[in-house]
């Protein structure tokens, strides 16, 4: 396992394998020094308050072991053999650019990243499940894994933990890699869309912790050693931080949606089912304008009746019952029948044939765009929004009301649709605002991209930044000096908050 970060001063790495010597005492030390790249520079020996003699000796010829020139000026935090300890010890091996060298017994055994939380596992799954809203926790953990995922998470910021809302957390054994090879220990997916409702989900694969015993991130600054599988997560976690204003909107438009035709309720903190009625919510309904015809034509023969001075109490009364204008029409007829004049229920019969017509016409246009939708066609907000505005005020009374409402529900459900698309597609497919800020940070202020050669690949091959942000995001957290080292500028991005701006 080896993880090298670009341009950065230091590596959480395995080093090539070593066992100590059956007998090692200051003299065996010694003679190590003297056969190596040590000899004749400083070496200083770093550790607890309780380290033995043996320690001591142990860190010294590790010291000098790996003290070679290619090494000069770099920082190692490796797994490394202890005595008394069979899993080895967290070591900081530091070389400086004339090769003095200095080692640094952070701990004893592999670090977890923290305290034991004290919790028996199904009681830590489910404290960690409740404390950040998450969908769920699945799949096959070590108990040792769960208290790593423990510790990634209490790193997040308050700030930024409403983006794990929903969001379900998988523990697989593999991943196939993607085009460029990446993504084989971790990943965050969601079904981006208008309205997908998808929280999303992060999958760590057995290759996310099988480094745990080969380095580690911090140990110095009084920072606990973290091991590289935290790192993943926060990654991960990262992707999410990116995604949460797109996925919220997407969720909140799948939601209004659903309502909007009085379909049932979901959990807020679980991703939609498929069989979430979203389908029958973007439709169109009462396409058949049944009712809609219906009611113009019984105002018409009505007036014709009473003009023609026919028996028409029947169908006044049919009137009266559709309630809102037409109980107005219908008492207008009963006043032109007893001679009180014609013209308020001819205006009223106006008005009620133009109402009709309007709404009519665009039921014609709302079926054409559906159908062109259905075909693959995008239409901008506004195309949805002039239905709204020109229907403002006119026809939100019976006999209509229910046509109104329709026309101006599915507009809405599209206008919203169709605005969330223009926030977030771009040739390259669906990007945040966040990703977009630093990406034009990044080109801003020069900031090598290269922080690891797969953030490189995306960022020049794909003109994706997600990548760096994502990798920017779980480095600053682990261990932000990491970040800094390979750019002051960009941990002063993340320190200060400008990776929240932008949806």
């Amino acid at each position: 396992m080896r993880i090298h970060h670009d341009r950065i001063d230091y590596e959480i790495t395995g080093l090539p394998a070593v066992a100590l010597p059956a007998v090692l005492n200051a003299d065996v030390a010694a003679k190590k020094v003297a056969g190596t790249q040590l000899n004749g520079r400083k070496s200083e020996i770093w550790g607890p308050d309780n380290l033995s003699k043996d320690e001591n000796n142990a860190l010294l010829w590790l010291l000098a072991h790996y003290c070679v020139p290619d090494r000069a000026g770099k920082t190692y935090r490796a797994i490394l053999p202890l005595p008394g300890s069979p899993t080895g010890g967290q070591v900081i091996l530091t070389y400086d650019k004339a090769l003095n060298g200095k080692a640094t017994l952070v701990g004893r055994g592999l670090p977890t990243g923290g305290q034991d939380p004290g919790m028996q596992f199904n009681q830590l799954a489910d404290d960690i499940k409740t404390r950040y809203d998450l969908a769920g926790i699945t799949g096959n953990w070590a108990m040792e894994e769960m208290v790593k995922l423990h510790h990634a998470l209490a790193l997040v910021p308050v700030v930024d933990r409403p983006a794990l809302r929903g969001v379900l957390v998988r523990r697989v054994p593999s991943l196939d890699g993607d085009r460029h090879g990446a993504h084989t220990q971790g990943r965050f997916e969601h079904g981006a869309g208008e309205t997908s409702g998808d929280w999303g989900t992060i999958t760590l694969t057995d290759a996310a912790f099988t480094g745990d015993d080969k380095g580690f991130y911090g140990g110095s600054d009084d920072s606990p050693a973290r091991p590289p599988s935290i790192q993943v997560i926060l990654h991960e976690v990262g992707h999410a931080v990116d995604s949460v204003v797109r996925r919220t909107e997407s969720r909140a438009n799948a939601d209004f949606a659903i309502q909007s035709i009085a379909g049932p309720h979901y959990p807020p903190n679980r991703s939609l089912p498929a069989n979430a009625p979203i389908t029958d919510a973007i439709q169109l309904r009462f396409q058949d304008l049944k009712d809609l015809n219906g009611a113009e034509t019984l105002a018409r023969d009505t007036y014709n009746l009473v003009a023609a001075r026919k028996p028409a109490d029947p169908k006044i009364a049919d009137c009266e019952r559709l309630g809102g204008k037409m109980a107005v029409f219908a008492q207008a007829l009963r006043d032109m029948k007893a001679d009180k004049g014609f013209e308020p229920a001819k205006a009223l019969l106006e008005e009620l044939q133009q109402e009709h017509r309007d709404l009519n016409s665009w039921y014609v246009y709302a079926k054409d765009i559906l159908t062109r939708i259905n075909g693959g066609e995008k239409f901008d907000a506004d195309q949805f929004t002039k239905i709204q505005e020109d229907l403002a005020g006119k026809t939100n009374h019976q006999p209509w009301l229910t046509y109104h409402d329709e026309l101006n529900r599915w507009a809405e459900v599209h206008a919203r649709k169709s605005a969330w698309r223009k926030k977030y597609s771009r040739a390259e497919g669906y990007v945040t605002g966040r990703e977009q800020g630093l990406v034009g940070f990044v080109n801003d202020n020069n900031v090598g991209v290269a922080l690891t050669a797969y953030t490189k690949k995306y960022f020049e091959e794909d003109k994706s930044g997600s990548e760096l942000y994502a990798e920017g995001y779980g480095l600053w957290l682990v261990h932000p000096e990491a970040l800094g080292s390979h750019s002051p500028a960009l941990l002063a991005y993340f320190r200060n908050g400008a990776y929240l701006k932008g949806d």
